[in-house]
């Protein structure tokens, strides 16, 4: 059993059926959970349009805020930072001589880069890195065929699925969260400290509508949307739930989001639901398979006659409608 180990949160800012945490609660002394606010996430690009919207940067921060009085809650703490992740996890392990960083793996390029990167400044210390797969229903190897021959159409996919669909019980919370004796938690960042200006939000809640997501109310909002009679109208079930904002910062897991809906009463918004869950382990697999190719012009297919225009005047009077 390792002394100590890191465990850097990223996408799976929860307690409950997260594996990676669970593991490295499992086999090691201690635990250094550590999240990490990337200022490369919060700058503009040169389109004048924010990486990460004010209202999802604070929705963020007010999940992180949630999981740091959770690990409390198990006798922990979390350990936050702002500055770019492969080098302050890598400071992090060796300030506390931990014999590994434990997270969750990404499949998108820039996620991935920063793996790569982590994990070279890791091995110059002698500190393994190991990450763990937690953000679909099911595993890529519990898919029944191999992500080169994932179908070409979501519809192929789920015919594909029908009868192959196994999704395991969340796992439970650790049962106690151990840190070293002396550490330095660090401040929760407001979004001013992250380059944003709380103004943002206001122009967006003033047309905000449909139901009103919380950390407190997520399962409610979930039962409750499950339970009313009319259909959702132009939304996916997902969307139209608020879920989908809590599955994408991994605050709530797929398997625990399945497996609440599979315990409500038949209805058409529960087979919408579970299938938008489906839907989204495809393009997760997508993803996968094509990787960057996805974010270029000449797509998946390698069609490279196309470019991008990259007329901002056309693009502005676009937006201006």
């Amino acid at each position: 059993m390792a002394q100590r180990i890191v465990y850097w949160f990223r996408n799976d800012l929860r307690l409950l059926d997260n594996e990676a945490l669970l593991s490295a609660c499992n086999s090691s002394e201690e635990i250094i959970p550590v999240f990490v606010f990337d200022p490369r996430q919060y700058e503009k690009n040169r389109l004048g349009f924010r990486r990460t919207s004010a209202l999802r940067a604070q929705q963020l921060i007010e999940c992180v805020a949630d999981l740091k009085n959770k690990l409390r809650e198990k006798g922990g703490d979390l350990l936050l930072r702002i500055g770019e992740p492969e080098k302050v996890i890598a400071k992090i392990a060796e300030d506390f001589e931990a014999s590994y960083v434990y997270s969750t793996k990404e499949i998108a390029p820039e996620e991935t880069r920063i793996e790569s990167s982590l994990s070279k400044n890791l091995k110059l210390l002698n500190i393994d890195i190991k990450l763990f797969w937690t953000d679909t229903l099911v595993h890529a190897a519990e898919l029944p065929f191999p992500i080169s021959k994932l179908p070409s159409s979501f519809a192929e996919f789920a015919g594909k699925m029908q009868g192959n669909l196994s999704i395991k019980n969340a796992l439970p919370e650790p049962e106690q969260i151990k840190l070293p004796a002396e550490y330095e938690a660090g401040e929760l960042p407001s979004l001013k400290n992250l380059q944003i200006d709380p103004e943002e939000i206001a122009l967006v809640n003033e047309t905000a509508s449909g139901p009103q997501m919380s950390l407190s109310n997520a399962v409610e909002v979930l039962s409750e949307y499950l339970e009313i009679a009319s259909d959702p109208a132009g939304f996916h079930a997902l969307i139209d739930s608020g879920i989908s904002q809590l599955l994408s910062l991994g605050y709530l897991s797929p398997r625990y989001v399945y497996h609440a809906a599979i315990s409500m009463p038949e209805s058409e918004k529960r087979q919408n639901l579970l299938r938008d869950l489906l839907e989204r382990d495809y393009f997760h697999w997508t993803l996968l398979r094509f990787g960057p190719r996805i974010f270029k012009p000449s797509g998946v297919k390698h069609l490279f006659e196309k470019r991008w225009s990259n007329d901002n005047t056309v693009f502005e009077k676009w937006i201006n409608g």
